[in-house]
């Protein structure tokens, strides 16, 4: 099968530009400046985020440079499939790995230096500063990320992107993107911490879980079917365009399910040990007062 050939995929360059540079940049940021196992967060914390940043940037590749590409443009459960690699693979994986700091340093001082000073201290990015520090507070991120989710979903939004691919690659960036900012602030990035309690962040994923899984319902018990993929004379494997979208809200309501799970499971475990250790602290006469 040609599918089986990557001669054959189809090649986004500007997704393999930028997975590129991004690659590069980590590697000389990382040769400039070798942190210790201690700044690293114990030995074998950072060989895991190396792990995960590799992946990340793996699962970018696999989600559209591959024949998946091809083939979302024919089917709703490709398409889907692409979505989910990119917000619940790729963009929690990239958190993990913290890659922010070693890519900035991977730039040459030259350009860092006066990128950093315009960033912080110029007079006309103070309007989108504020509007960064709403947007990456846990509050904003939840919001643009789910509007975003549930905007390109929107049947006028997502059949553009079936027209237009400098939209599709908007598109998908947009879903990376926000979904880094998503976990970002659920998952700490080292040697930063993310702003929410333990507690704080199980309601966060079980909300965003929530949310995911309204939009599957709405997919899944949708008597039409919603996208232009219905006008396709014929889909790969000869199934009805409705039978495709319901495949697809199954994608996202239970495979979709699984990095919130993990994250949801995680920061529960975390917050019992949390509360348990804050039990044990308290000395025999502070639990008697207490009571």
């Amino acid at each position: 099968m040609s599918w089986l050939n990557p001669l054959t995929w189809p090649i986004e360059p500007w997704v393999l530009l930028g997975v590129e540079l991004t690659a590069i940049l980590y590697l000389r940021g990382g040769g400039r400046k070798i942190p210790s196992p201690a700044r690293a967060g114990g030995s074998g914390w950072g060989r895991w985020r190396a792990v995960a940043f590799w992946s990340g940037l793996g699962v970018i590749i696999l989600a559209v440079d591959t024949p998946l590409e091809a083939l979302a443009r024919q089917l709703f459960w490709a398409h889907m499939t692409q979505h989910l690699l990119l917000i619940m693979a790729a963009a929690p994986l990239l958190v993990v790995g913290a890659p922010w700091l070693q890519v900035w340093r991977g730039l040459p001082l030259a350009l860092r230096r006066p990128v950093a000073r315009t960033l912080v201290k110029h007079r006309a990015l103070a309007a989108p500063r504020q509007a960064f520090r709403w947007l990456s507070a846990p509050t904003g991120a939840f919001i643009i990320s789910t509007a975003n989710l549930w905007f390109w979903h929107w049947p006028a939004a997502y059949d553009l992107t079936l027209r237009n691919h400098l939209i599709h690659h908007l598109e998908h960036g947009l879903f990376l993107g926000l979904g880094i900012l998503f976990w970002a602030q659920v998952i700490d990035q080292h040697p930063f911490h993310a702003r929410l309690s333990q507690l704080k962040r199980v309601a966060y994923v079980f909300l965003g879980t929530i949310q995911a899984w309204a939009l599957a319902a709405v997919l899944a018990f949708a008597t039409t079917p919603l996208y232009a993929y219905a006008l396709l004379p014929a889909r790969p494997g000869g199934i009805s365009a409705l039978t495709d979208q319901q495949v697809g809200a199954g994608i996202m309501w239970v495979p979709g399910s699984v990095t919130f799970s993990i994250v949801f499971l995680t920061c529960l475990y975390l917050w019992f040990r949390e509360e348990d250790a804050r039990g044990r602290a308290l000395t025999p006469g502070q639990v008697g007062v207490a009571k």
